[in-house]
């Protein structure tokens, strides 16, 4: 993954969520100072302030692609998406031309995984003119996900292989 493609990623979503119906403020943070932090923050009227990283995959020879995730990126979105925070995950997968959002706390299961195989976790997966992000924000799916990470929280988490107290 080369910076070129993930910087020409960041200027097609943020020319297309500012300039469409649903107007999106959004803004990149490189931030040397909070290593992990995501790449954006997003605020829209309806759903508020969230923070979305970005990724770019490209299949190696054999077509399989993987999301590549820091370790400080692992820890920053499992902490805070586990808390409840809306932390999001956009991935890009070139091959395919689509996008796949999911929940910050995926995280682990996106780093250990090809993409293929999580593709049906995704929160969306198709074009990207077609994320109609505030929408599926205010879809009652986030009720199901911050219940599901507190009862990981409780419990031995088979998303992250770590037990939590």
């Amino acid at each position: 993954m080369t910076v070129k493609t993930e910087s020409n990623f960041w200027k097609t979503l943020k020319r297309l969520w500012e300039s469409g119906d649903e107007k999106y403020l959004v803004s990149r943070i490189e931030s040397y100072v909070t290593p992990g932090f995501p790449d954006c923050v997003v605020f829209h009227k309806d759903t508020g302030f969230f923070t979305l990283e970005l990724k770019v995959v490209k299949r190696n020879k054999r077509g399989i692609g993987r999301c590549h995730i820091s370790t400080l990126q692992h820890a920053w979105n499992v902490s805070y998406g586990r808390a409840g925070a809306p932390v999001y995950i956009l991935v890009y997968d070139l091959g395919g031309k689509v996008v796949n959002l999911f929940h910050g706390s995926k995280t682990p299961k996106l780093r250990d995984n090809d993409l293929d195989s999580m593709v049906g976790e995704a929160l969306y997966s198709g074009p990207l003119p077609g994320l109609q992000l505030h929408k599926l924000l205010n879809s009652g799916i986030m009720t199901s996900i911050q219940w599901s990470e507190r009862h990981c929280i409780r419990a031995r988490c088979p998303g992250c292989s770590s037990t939590n107290s």
